[in-house]
């Protein structure tokens, strides 16, 4: 995701936090040490990728005559020769779709009611998620599958954006709102009787977003995999940790 986009995400979870009563529920609790340190360590990691990924140079000329193909693993060697754009429209599409999906807990009548702690636990799914999914990017600087194919302009080859391809924030970021929407439910409704579907969707919505963004030649298929394990792991740890 974008920085501004994220941010005005975060701003406007923040404004909800401010007027949501902060009430503690049998299922999720606030704590100075779990909360100070889940915000601390998402906003700690999230800030210093913004300058980080401004200083990262793109690829030059010389770079791009090095990339071989034949150099990568028959796995991911399949996305250098894809390119659909309305897969990516379809990727941006489900993404944006997670990002909003917490927002159904509002349906919920013991999520509504504790919607300040419900905020909180999002806001740092979120920090935390987009934290680590940039650093490791610009740690890595993995070229990404299109930089590879011969049909992609070298102006886009060159963008730094084209070296963040490990791993990927469309499949973490989906997967931790989906997750996350699902722990927190089915840890408000221990009764509930359509678990099985829940669990469902959230592993169904962030697998055809990672799906799509290879055949978009975004990402990797181990991008993919990679940012679908973290993003879940975060989405289901969150509200564990506020039980």
């Amino acid at each position: 995701m974008p920085p501004t986009s994220i941010q005005r995400l975060c701003f406007c979870i923040f404004f909800m936090v401010l007027l949501s009563p902060l009430a503690q529920s049998q299922a999720h609790q606030l704590s100075w040490p779990v909360d100070g340190g889940l915000l601390g360590t998402g906003a700690l990691t999230y800030g210093l990728s913004i300058p980080l990924q401004k200083k990262m140079p793109g690829m030059s000329l010389d770079d791009l005559d090095l990339l071989d193909p034949l150099r990568i693993n028959r796995l991911d060697r399949i996305a250098t020769l894809q390119a659909s754009e309305k897969a990516r429209l379809a990727s941006d599409i489900t993404l944006r779709t997670a990002l909003i999906l917490p927002l159904g807990l509002l349906a919920e009548s013991n999520s509504r009611d504790n919607f300040g702690v419900v905020s909180v636990m999002w806001l740092e799914t979120m920090l935390l998620t987009n934290g680590i999914t940039r650093l490791v990017k610009i740690g890595a600087r993995r070229s990404r599958p299109y930089t590879y194919n011969p049909l992609t302009g070298e102006e886009l080859k060159i963008d730094p954006e084209a070296r963040l391809s490990f791993f990927s924030g469309h499949a973490s970021n989906t997967a931790a709102m989906s997750f996350f929407t699902a722990q927190t439910l089915v840890q408000n409704r221990p009764d509930m009787q359509n678990k099985g579907l829940v669990w469902a969707t959230a592993a169904t919505l962030p697998a055809l977003t990672a799906l799509w963004r290879v055949k978009a030649g975004k990402h990797f298929p181990s991008d993919v995999i990679v940012g679908y394990g973290i993003g879940a792991l975060i989405g289901i740890l969150v509200p564990n940790l506020h039980r």
